[in-house]
């Protein structure tokens, strides 16, 4: 997340970072269906999950907003909207 869904993000890095959470998921749940349950793999299940929203809704926005800067779209929209799934 740190590499490719930083402060300064682009379409290319987040969809980079986008493959990468699926090929985690997958082995995660693959673990997950193969093994005893533990506080650990909830909670690595629970950052997969949260970090797909996170990117999911860094690629719906077509702006850049606050601190976070979008290489792919430099300018502030005029009016704010809130990110919805």
């Amino acid at each position: 997340m740190n590499d490719y869904v930083g402060i300064v993000r682009s379409d290319f890095r987040l969809d980079r970072a986008l493959r990468r959470l699926k090929l985690l998921y997958e082995e995660t749940e693959d673990f997950y269906k193969k093994t005893k349950l533990s506080v650990k793999l909830c909670e690595l299940r629970n950052l997969i999950q949260v970090s797909f929203i996170v990117v999911k809704s860094a690629m719906l926005r077509k702006e850049s907003r606050g601190l976070h800067y979008t290489t792919d779209y430099p300018e502030h929209a005029e009016q704010v909207q809130d990110t919805v799934f």
